[in-house]
């Protein structure tokens, strides 16, 4: 790789570095700087995935269901920020998660090898880096979707980390 190449790309990958400013307290209402900051994102996925991208959770339509009664998935709408990886030209998506109450390092079950990251609980606002596949076929579980007027496709998160 020449050195022209080497310098873009340490360049590319210090520009999210030098957007971060000083978090806003947490009581002063104001929208975090991370929120509109690009996100960094690894070089490589950590799983595979149609979709890879950075996204800002923009609503969570009602709340999530207790975990004691069945396993589910549960659809959210998402601003999308940048996309890496497939295409995608939708300003929003909607993404089914896998249980939301549950940390995804603490999941445990039949789905801990399908999904992970290290969101340990969702919250409008937060921005997320996403490995995404379309949900149908690969979940086939209850699916808690307030946006059934919305005919735009549903992905399913196999990676969710919080962005930093």
């Amino acid at each position: 790789m020449d050195s022209m190449k080497k310098s873009a790309l340490l360049l590319a990958l210090l520009i999210p570095f030098a957007a971060c400013k000083e978090k806003a307290p947490a009581n002063s209402g104001a929208a975090s700087p991370e929120a509109n900051a690009p996100a960094a994102m690894p070089a490589k996925p950590p799983v595979e995935g149609e979709l890879v991208m950075t996204a800002r959770l923009e609503e969570i339509s009602g709340s999530f269901p207790a975990n004691d009664l069945y396993n589910y998935a549960y659809v959210m709408k998402y601003k999308v920020l940048q996309v890496s990886k497939g295409t995608y030209t939708d300003p929003d998506i909607l993404v089914g998660h896998y249980n939301p109450r549950i940390a995804r390092e603490d999941i445990k079950d039949e789905q801990d090898a399908k999904v992970g990251g290290n969101v340990k609980s969702f919250a409008v606002g937060d921005v997320h880096y996403l490995v995404l596949s379309p949900l149908d076929g690969l979940w086939t579980g209850s699916v808690e979707d307030d946006y059934f007027k919305d005919k735009r496709p549903r992905w399913w998160a196999l990676w969710a980390d919080k962005a930093k």
